[in-house]
């Protein structure tokens, strides 16, 4: 073991804990070096800078063909002669 790298216990849910066993046995990897690098690209996500919003194009359709407000003038409602 190398005399820089600290000892710690973690306490993971059973999924992620599994999950981890998987991908260090696909790997070839120890549990350590999986763990350790998946720590590291969290950490870096952590400090990446946000990306800027994205200003969607917006359109104008012109007036509307009936009332919003009012359900009755909607196309294919019910009227009251339905009713």
């Amino acid at each position: 073991m190398h005399t820089h790298m600290k000892r710690t216990t973690l306490l993971l849910d059973t999924a992620i804990y599994g999950e981890l066993k998987r991908r260090a046995a696909l790997e070839g990897a120890t549990l350590t070096a999986v763990v350790e690098r998946a720590l590291r690209i969290g950490l870096e996500h952590l400090d990446a800078p946000r990306r800027a919003r994205v200003q969607l194009p917006s359109y104008d359709l012109g007036p509307f063909l009936s009332d919003p407000s009012r359900r009755d003038t909607m196309p294919g409602a019910p009227s009251e002669e339905d009713a």
